[in-house]
C-alpha cells in the first residue's frame, strides 16, 4: 500500500456535492443522537460509515446510499466536486469517531464527548454551510506538501 495515497488521496474522480452534504447531515443526526445517549452502538455505526467512505468504495456506505435516494427523491441537480478532499475529510471523520468510541470503552466519557462534539460541529459546517474543514486542510496543508514531493 502506498502511504502517500493513504495520507493524501489524489483523484480525478468527481462526486456529487449534494449527496456528500446529505450524507454528512445524516451523520450529524447520528452524532447528535450519540452525544445525547453515549451509545456505543451509535458511535460504532458512525465509525463504520466513515471507514467505508474513507477506505472502501463509498457507494456502499449506508449513509451515502440513503443520501443518494434522498437526492433523487428531491430531484436535486448534480454538483460535481473533486472526490479526494472528501475522502481525506472522511478519514479525519473516521479517526475522530473511532477515538470517540475508544474513549468511551476505556471509560473516558468526557474525552469521547469532546472529540465527538468537535466532529459534530465540523460536520455541521460541511453539511449546512458547505464549508468542509477537512477539505480546507487538504487543499492548503496536505496537497501542497504532496505536490512538492512529486516535482
Amino acid at each position: 500500500m502506498n502511504l502517500n495515497k493513504v495520507i493524501c488521496p489524489i483523484s480525478e474522480n468527481k462526486i456529487d456535492s449534494n449527496i456528500s452534504r446529505i450524507t454528512t447531515f445524516l451523520n450529524v443526526i447520528l452524532l447528535i443522537a450519540f452525544l445525547y445517549s453515549q451509545s456505543f452502538v451509535l458511535i460504532t455505526i458512525i465509525s463504520i460509515d466513515y471507514f467505508i467512505r474513507a477506505c472502501l468504495p463509498s457507494k456502499i456506505s449506508p449513509a451515502k446510499l440513503l443520501a443518494t435516494q434522498l437526492s433523487k427523491s428531491f430531484k436535486l441537480n448534480k454538483k460535481p466536486i473533486n472526490e479526494a478532499p472528501k475522502v481525506f475529510a472522511a478519514r479525519l471523520g473516521f479517526i475522530c469517531s473511532f477515538l470517540g468510541g475508544l474513549f468511551l470503552v476505556i471509560n473516558l466519557p468526557l474525552a469521547s464527548l469532546i472529540i465527538t462534539l468537535i466532529l459534530t460541529v465540523l460536520a455541521i459546517f460541511d453539511s449546512v454551510f458547505n464549508f468542509c474543514v477537512g477539505c480546507t486542510i487538504y487543499h492548503y496543508v496536505v496537497f501542497p506538501f504532496y505536490k512538492k514531493r512529486m516535482v
